[in-house]
């Protein structure tokens, strides 16, 4: 049975990989940044799983030292981990870079930044030592390098994974571990939801591009557990999107007059 750890695992992507890899069978061990995302997660959990498959732990990722109990913690439990999943991540509010606050932008680098280079150096000596592993960073906008208007910070920081996940899966090749880099695409999570509950009007044009555009957070954590647990090459990139989903789901949006966004406000 796998072992999967996987940061920033209370909510949306992360949330939904810990359900998709419980569903294979794996044991799983996620954190959060706080007591009570990681309570509340882990008694959603218990309502569909075995509790003896899974953990949440409290960590700050930003901290190598919390990273490293993070590892001692689990490891302790369900043994060498198989897998390691770079999901924790922030976004900065969507609006002009000149407008944002400092102290936003310091928490949006620090964190998809900073956070991934610790627990990436972390996982990678850990699984050298333990013979073999695989880790895999979490992209977002901005990863292949195109401009999401009003992310300039979050942008940055998510091309900086794909240009991280390359050149340290390059120095790792011919290691017993591998790097992935993971592309969602767009999917219905707090990020993009969260501007629509706060002013629904003002956003309305946003909620009309995601409804023909945007996917649920589970089949998009279902297809990338999958690619995940079937992958045995460094260096690949699993992506969700691709030219044919986007125009079969835009075309299939437009006549049935889809309407996601309302469904998980």
């Amino acid at each position: 049975m796998k072992h999967v750890i996987i940061t920033g695992g209370t909510r949306g992507i992360g949330a939904g990989l810990t359900e998709r890899f419980l569903e294979h069978n794996c044991h799983v061990t996620f954190c959060g940044s706080n007591d009570n995302s990681v309570n509340r997660a882990t008694n959603s959990l218990a309502l569909k799983f075995n509790s003896n498959r899974f953990r949440g732990v409290v960590c700050d990722v930003t901290k190598h030292s919390e990273i490293e109990t993070l590892w001692d913690f689990s490891t302790k439990i369900f043994g060498k981990a198989d897998i390691f999943i770079n999901n924790a991540g922030v976004s900065n509010i969507k609006k002009q870079f000149n407008e944002l606050d400092p102290e936003e932008m310091e928490r949006v680098v620090d964190i998809n930044i900073k956070g991934i280079i610790n627990a990436t150096h972390l996982a990678y000596n850990k699984m050298l030592k333990q013979g073999e592993g695989a880790i895999y960073n979490m992209g977002g906008p901005g990863s292949d390098g195109r401009i999401v208007k009003g992310l300039a910070p979050y942008g940055m920081t998510k091309q900086a994974v794909s240009y991280f996940t390359k050149a340290i899966s390059r120095e790792a090749s011919g290691s017993p571990v591998i790097f992935g880099l993971l592309l969602p695409g767009m999917v219905l999570t707090d990020m993009l939801l969260d501007p629509i509950r706060r002013d629904p009007l003002g956003t309305k044009r946003q909620a009309r591009i995601y409804n023909l555009f945007a996917e649920e957070v589970a089949p998009v954590t279902q297809f990338l557990a999958e690619k995940i647990l079937e992958n045995e090459r460094n260096g690949v990139t699993i992506s969700y999107q691709n030219s044919r989903k986007t125009v079969v789901r835009f075309i299939s949006g437009v006549i049935t007059n889809r309407n996601i966004v309302s469904k998980n406000l």
